[in-house]
């Protein structure tokens, strides 16, 4: 019995470090973004604040001028931009990485080596495709627009999911199409009528990461765009962090303005998330 004790106090002991390592982040960014300027730089660190300050949110921090101390409403043109990628993004991967990922599962498409030589792609460095893609969009003339960003993303984050979502769609018994055939289903209608809806979890859990990696991503936005037309928030978060300081209290408040949309995001795709991110092997 006291062996069993021990144990079961060393798992509780585990899992509270745990949750206070993933938690505790998200807590120091919170109560920053509510701390006045004079409490940025405190020791020792001030873990419970003593007061509370919204200036942080309106651009009146003590000590920061000019792009450090600019109001949380300029973030407004960057949000929208970084819905309007990122949604697109997400939606666009769904169609095109569950398309591909059933046709290679169910028909074979490319035989046994292309889902490897997809997800090889995801391996290559972003770094060593900003020259050529930078200089493929100047010649295409769609530089600083939501088209540039998009297309990046989607490289990025379409051979991923389609290899993933393989497995989901390996998981489906094949006799489910041949009954959808013999009662006269196209291959269409048994994809999306039969498919389709069985394998929501994991489309779901793909479509969650692909807006993810859209919404933080920084290097290409940050290459392919030059104006607030295009730029993304991580951009925007960029100019609170200068050669000479850091305005944390500011960076903290428009961190936990960027963090808003992906908890709501998540929580929608919650019922279908858990399960798709667990659901069979990845196998091929």
């Amino acid at each position: 019995m006291k062996r069993v004790l021990v144990i079961s106090i060393f798992k509780w002991i585990l899992l509270l470090f745990i949750l206070f390592f993933f938690i505790f982040p998200i807590y120091w960014l919170i109560t920053t973004a509510f701390k006045p300027s004079q409490d940025w730089f405190s020791w020792p660190p001030i873990i419970i604040p003593r007061q509370l300050t919204l200036e942080n949110f309106t651009g009146q921090a003590q000590g920061f001028e000019g792009s450090l101390s600019s109001s949380i409403e300029n973030i407004v043109p960057y949000l929208k931009n970084s819905l309007v990628i990122a949604l697109s993004t997400s939606l666009i991967c769904t169609i095109v990485s569950s398309l591909a990922a059933y046709s290679i599962a169910r028909f074979k498409i490319g035989g046994r080596r292309l889902a490897s030589w997809i997800v090889s792609i995801r391996m290559l460095p972003p770094i060593a495709t900003v020259l050529p893609v930078y200089l493929l969009f100047k010649n295409l003339g769609i530089l600083d627009t939501w088209l540039a960003v998009i297309l990046v993303h989607l490289v990025i984050s379409i051979p991923f999911s389609t290899w993933v979502l393989i497995s989901f769609f390996n998981g489906i018994p094949k006799e489910l199409d041949e009954a959808a055939y013999i009662d006269g289903a196209s291959v269409w209608k048994t994809f999306a009528y039969l498919i389709f809806p069985l394998s929501a979890p994991g489309v779901a859990a793909m479509a969650t990461l692909s807006f993810i990696m859209s919404w933080g991503e920084f290097l290409m936005a940050l290459i392919l765009t030059s104006s607030v037309k295009s730029q993304t928030l991580p951009i925007f978060l960029g100019r609170y962090i200068t050669g000479f300081r850091i305005a944390w209290g500011p960076l903290a408040a428009a961190g936990l303005v960027t963090m808003v949309p992906v908890v709501i995001f998540s929580f929608a795709m919650q019922r279908y998330l858990l399960r798709g991110l667990t659901f069979g092997a990845v196998k091929y």
